[in-house]
């Protein structure tokens, strides 16, 4: 009886435990938010403002011929460049008026492709100003709303994490424990 009162005691004072059931339940609620975060992340899209149709060809002929590329980012510049290519509709549209949605996986590529932007002589350099004054704001914008965003998938990764450590932490003592403590 008085190890009882002891146990209510330690369960009064400290967190309920919880099982390996409960644990793996929740692992599995937040395997499925994060799938589905991801999902919408793929899908979403920002709008950037190029403001003129020879502003985006500009940027991208410099994708298409130009844009510097490695083995981290060949992937990003091919899906960057498709993204683009299926926008060119819009700006022939007679009311174009400048916006085009970009895909949230291709914005932060994008801003790293016009970043690494390099030239030679003043057309070139005039060109790259001339880009940077009309898409630089509306596409710094969108990178930040993008990282914004993909916050609440680092705090799902986050929960995950402490969950499946907390589930092999159980398995482990389950398993020095031996069957006798099942």
């Amino acid at each position: 009886m008085s190890k009882e009162t002891e146990t209510k005691v330690v369960e009064m004072t400290t967190e309920a435990p919880k099982t390996l059931e409960q644990l793996k339940v929740r692992e599995t609620e937040l395997d499925q938010i994060n799938e589905d975060l991801i999902k919408e992340m793929q899908e979403r899209e920002y709008e950037i403002d190029f403001k003129t149709k020879k502003v985006f060809d500009k940027l991208l002929k410099f994708l298409e011929k130009d844009a510097p590329w490695g083995h981290t980012t060949a992937t990003g510049l091919i899906m960057l460049y498709h993204n683009l290519r299926e926008a060119k509709e819009l700006v022939k549209e007679k009311d174009f008026k400048g916006l085009i949605p970009v895909r949230s996986t291709s914005v932060t590529i994008l801003w790293q492709m016009v970043t690494k932007m390099t030239g030679s002589g003043f057309y070139e350099a005039k060109t790259f100003v001339e880009l940077m004054a009309n898409v630089g704001e509306s596409l710094s914008n969108a990178v930040q709303k993008s990282q914004d965003d993909n916050q609440s998938l680092r705090d799902n990764h986050s929960e995950l994490a402490k969950v499946q450590q907390e589930i092999s932490e159980l398995e482990l003592q389950a398993s020095v424990e031996g069957p006798a403590a099942k």
